[in-house]
């Protein structure tokens, strides 16, 4: 009887021992189960909110945008860097990216492909590292990062406002006069390519190259030596434009004798 007893009470201690380790395991497998599922909650809060930064920067891309300056990516007060002008204009409509550079300069000046958003990185779809880093994208600009140490590219949005009003502006065989910043300038155009600015030209002989570009209802005049021209009307003989830069400038170019 007394062995009995003894047996009973070790199979009792085995028995608590075992429901112990079952709670322990049970523990174990509950927290570990709640880990995964946090750990879940975690990684599809990181997609949705990759999912809805990429969809909210597609709603902010929509329309048309024109480059307005670079700066070196370790200047903290983003001066504009000197020297040519950057002329590019690009349109994000419906999944196509659609950009047009000055043809003088750029072998391939326009082209279209059909562009996705991974984040802050615009994919272009006809190759693998064809790409754009965003650092920062707003209601009415976005900047380029630049790879390898090139400068930051800055694009602003170009308001339809800023669409030519006007289908009776001629530019070819004419001489204009303008008053840039602190310039008066005056500017002959010899061509549909070529033409004169006395502020730089020391003869006859020094001829600028231009192109004038008609996109998405947009009339924009690249230069060699300018910001791009945004032609939006025509008073009498005054041409009204529009230049971007850190800020939008407004001029008229006179049409003189």
């Amino acid at each position: 009887m007394k062995a009995q007893c003894l047996q009973n009470k070790k199979n009792s201690n085995q028995c608590a021992e075992n429901v112990a380790s079952l709670v322990t395991f049970a523990t174990a497998t509950t927290h570990i189960l709640n880990v995964t599922t946090h750990m879940r909650k975690i990684f599809l809060a990181i997609i949705l909110s990759s999912i809805l930064v990429s969809c909210q920067s597609d709603k902010i891309l929509y329309g048309t945008w024109i480059a307005a300056y670079q700066y070196h990516p370790n200047d903290s007060l983003k001066k504009p860097n000197n020297g040519r002008p950057f002329n590019e204009v690009i349109t994000f409509d419906n999944g196509i990216y659609k950009i047009k550079s000055y043809k003088y300069w750029m072998y391939y000046d326009q082209r279209q492909e059909k562009y996705s958003l991974k984040g802050k990185r615009l994919m272009i779809e006809n190759g693998e590292n064809n790409y754009e880093d965003f650092l920062e994208v707003k209601k009415d600009s976005f900047v380029f990062i630049g790879k390898s140490g090139i400068s930051n590219s800055v694009y602003k949005k170009l308001a339809d406002s800023l669409k030519n009003k006007s289908s009776d502006i001629k530019f070819i065989g004419k001489r204009f006069i303008r008053n840039y910043k602190k310039l008066t300038d005056t500017i002959k155009f010899i061509n549909d390519s070529v033409y004169i600015s006395n502020s730089l030209a020391t003869s006859n002989s020094d001829f600028l190259k231009y192109e004038r570009i008609n996109h998405n209802g947009f009339d924009i005049l690249f230069t060699e030596i300018y910001p791009p021209f945004i032609i939006k009307n025509k008073n009498s003989q005054d041409i009204l434009i529009s230049t971007i830069g850190t800020k939008k400038e407004d001029y008229i170019l006179k049409e003189i004798e």
